[in-house]
């Protein structure tokens, strides 16, 4: 009973203040915050259900562009131009975006110490919908509510309730200390005088609640506000190219691109002392945070994930059941263990101070007693564990050579040299090919003789509605990681009987036409070659913002290119630079 009264009370305290509904507009240059735009963050208020135009915003999924932040992206929303040519200028980014789910997670982490909910039986987005473009649901607006209420009724029951409380609650200025102080890192910005004036009128609510129980309504409020799931930006100052953000802006746009998570106390205090409105104030924060490999290394892996499509629905995720006769030394136990070693090799060059080319030229792996054999490396010698290994330099250069990416573009009994080299120029080199027809996927191989599996693929190509992507685009690459089996063991004899041909003229760029000989040949062109540094560079600057490509992007897409190539330029030193385009620390409001 006592929490419906609360339930209750919440509903009535919104109503009054004419908390976060309705449309929301950007406002214009210079114009005061309008109502409802979130600045308030008024107890358990309805969610927002508009939002500005323009794409979705840095870390966090738009309310009209939905799960478009950090890690995706959005529609255009009045941004334009060549994503291949630079115009100056911010592009429109949306004024309230909010968390996704898995920053939902990490905020209730960090904030509270929660990772697991007894009553959900997992995480705390265990409740929630999955991250989806568009306005805020009823829904998904229960599934928050709810998500608080388990949240606050846990934490005040079990260890975690001094991150919350840190004071006897009977003592007079106890709860406004608790509002004050947890609303401050939950709302990534010091609460005025009237929000919490608004969270003490829980104390008011009949039959009155125990000191406890007013508590747990105040943190089930805090948790359920526009103010927590949203990652408002409306600060009103303007410069020539647009607005600023405030500096309280500007640390939540870091700790969500960087951390995945809320502020800490240290970007806290830089923030409320207004020092992160410069360049270099901010290049100096992100420097210090990339530190943190336990916060960074999850948002660099989610990013890693994303340039290399590993996610539902790809190859990736698609476990492929490989011939045992023909492949003893594959089992079904090492799909878990083989996409790990991506992660871990991803993560092993990002803070090892690696650089792009050693995203393909890196031999180490990680392997266990299950992909030990299909690395020509003894099983015994090997537990369940993943263990760093270094591997043959010149038959396991890269990610790409990883029995990950080997099996996973292959088929059962053989390995596919179009999935591999289709994988390869278009999320690699970046190149726009078309799906292949309908009546692609019944085309049958004609009868006879084939010795090899590129043998049957160029016959199998070699129609003309075939050949302007496979011959030139598709094929080559792939044809060169015939050096591997399906299952990504190293092969010179074919299954289907001859010697593998790992020669072939790969098209890097109109103008970059090579012969490739080795795996090797083709990943130091990979790694070395411009196409495919602006390509990363693209995607990282797409996952940052969680814009689609544009002309203002290009910009940095282009410096961050030219970089790729500078002697020494780690990828870390890649996700400061994130920070320093003038449309980290401004916006412009959409059409």
């Amino acid at each position: 009973m006592m929490k419906q009264r609360y339930w209750v009370a919440l509903g009535s305290l919104s109503a009054a203040l004419g908390a976060c509904s309705g449309e929301v507009a950007a406002p214009p240059h210079g114009a005061a915050a309008t109502a409802g735009t979130g600045t308030g963050g008024t107890a358990g208020a309805p969610p927002v259900s508009g939002g500005s135009a323009g794409t979705a915003g840095l870390a966090g999924s738009s309310v009209t562009g939905g799960a478009a932040g950090t890690g995706g992206s959005s529609g255009s929303g009045g941004i334009a131009g060549s994503p291949d040519v630079c115009v100056p200028g911010v592009p429109a980014t949306s004024q309230i975006p909010r968390m996704k789910n898995q920053q939902y997670d990490n905020a209730v982490r960090d904030l509270l110490g929660v990772t697991t909910l007894q009553g959900a039986g997992g995480p705390p987005s265990s409740l929630l919908v999955a991250d989806f473009d568009g306005s805020l649901t009823d829904i998904a607006w229960n599934a928050y509510q709810r998500a608080a209420d388990t949240i606050a009724s846990e934490v005040m029951a079990g260890t975690n309730r001094t991150r919350f409380v840190a004071c006897e609650l009977s003592a007079p200025s106890c709860l406004t200390d608790t509002i004050r102080a947890f609303g401050r890192k939950a709302f990534r910005r010091p609460l005025t005088d009237t929000e919490v004036a608004s969270f003490e009128r829980l104390k008011d609510v009949t039959p009155a609640g125990t000191p406890e129980e007013i508590a747990e309504g105040v943190l089930f409020a805090m948790l359920a506000s526009p103010s927590f799931i949203m990652l408002p930006e409306i600060g009103q100052e303007t410069e020539t190219a647009g607005i600023k953000l405030t500096s309280h802006e500007v640390a939540a746009r870091l700790a969500f691109f960087l951390w995945g998570s809320v502020p800490d106390d240290i970007l806290n205090a830089a923030a409320d002392a207004g020092t992160l409105t410069t360049k270099e104030q901010i290049f100096a924060q992100a420097q210090r945070m990339i530190q943190d490999r336990a916060k960074t290394a999850p948002v660099a892996a989610a990013f890693h994930r994303a340039y290399a499509d590993i996610r539902p629905g790809s190859h990736w995720a698609t476990v492929v059941e490989h011939d045992p006769v023909l492949f003893p030394n594959y089992t079904p136990a090492a799909v878990e263990p083989m996409m790990a070693e991506m992660d871990a090799f991803f993560e092993d060059v990002t803070f090892g101070g690696g650089d792009f080319s050693d995203l393909f030229l890196s031999n180490v792996g990680f392997v266990n007693r299950d992909t030990a054999a299909l690395y020509g490396l003894d099983p015994a010698a090997y537990g369940a564990e993943l263990t760093r290994v270094e591997l043959p330099a010149a038959d396991r250069p890269g990610f790409l050579t990883r029995v990950g990416f080997l099996s996973s573009y292959s088929a059962e009994k053989a390995s596919s040299p179009i999935l591999r080299g289709a994988f390869i120029a278009r999320k690699i080199l970046g190149v726009v090919i078309e799906d292949p027809p309908p009546e692609a996927a019944e085309a049958e191989l004609p009868p006879g003789d084939y010795g090899t599996e590129r043998l049957a693929v160029e016959v199998l190509t070699a129609p003309n509605q075939c050949a302007g992507c496979h011959a030139f685009t598709i094929n080559p690459p792939g044809f060169v990681l015939e050096r591997y089996s399906s299952v990504g063991s190293v092969q010179t004899l074919d299954p289907r009987g001859d010697p593998v041909d790992t020669t072939a003229e790969v098209v890097f760029s109109e103008t970059n036409i090579k012969t490739i000989t080795t795996p090797l040949e083709l990943m130091t062109e990979l790694g070395t070659g411009a196409e495919a540094k602006r390509n990363y560079a693209q995607q990282w600057v797409t996952f940052a913002t969680g814009r689609v490509p544009n002309s203002n992007d290009a910009c940095q897409v282009n410096d961050l290119s030219t970089k790729l190539s500078t002697d020494g330029y780690t990828i870390l030193n890649l996700l400061t630079d994130l920070t320093q385009a003038d449309s980290f620390r401004l916006r412009t409001v959409g059409n």
